[in-house]
C-alpha cells in the first residue's frame, strides 16, 4: 500500500497499525526521501506500542504545521496553517 502513495497526488498520509523493528521505530527508509515520519508525542517515552504515525510530504513547508501534543500511543494530531487558516488532522486507533 505505501508503494503506491504517490507524493505527486497526496501532503498527508495516517497510519494506523504501522510495523515498527525492534528499536520501536517504522521501516519507512523507501519513504524518507518524500515524507516525514510523525510518531506520537510520547513515542519515545512511553513503554506502550504506537498504534498511529502520520506520514508529512517533505514538500510541506516545515513552518506551516506542528505536532499537537497528545498524551497517547493511539492519537495523535498536526496543526496544518495556511491561506486558508488553521485545520487540526488528528489519526485516532
Amino acid at each position: 500500500m505505501l508503494h503506491n502513495l504517490d507524493p505527486n497526488h497526496y501532503d498527508l498520509a495516517c497510519i494506523q497499525e504501522p510495523f515498527l523493528n525492534p528499536i520501536n521505530l517504522t521501516n519507512a527508509s523507501n519513504l524518507r526521501a518524500f515524507w516525514d515520519v510523525i510518531y506520537p508525542s510520547d513515542h519515545h517515552s512511553s513503554t506502550t506500542q504506537s498504534q498511529v504515525i502520520i506520514l508529512v510530504n517533505k514538500k510541506l513547508l516545515k513552518n506551516n504545521w506542528h505536532i499537537v501534543p497528545i498524551k497517547s500511543p493511539n492519537i495523535m494530531a498536526l496543526e496544518l496553517t495556511g491561506h486558508f487558516g488553521k485545520v487540526c488532522i488528528y489519526n485516532v486507533y
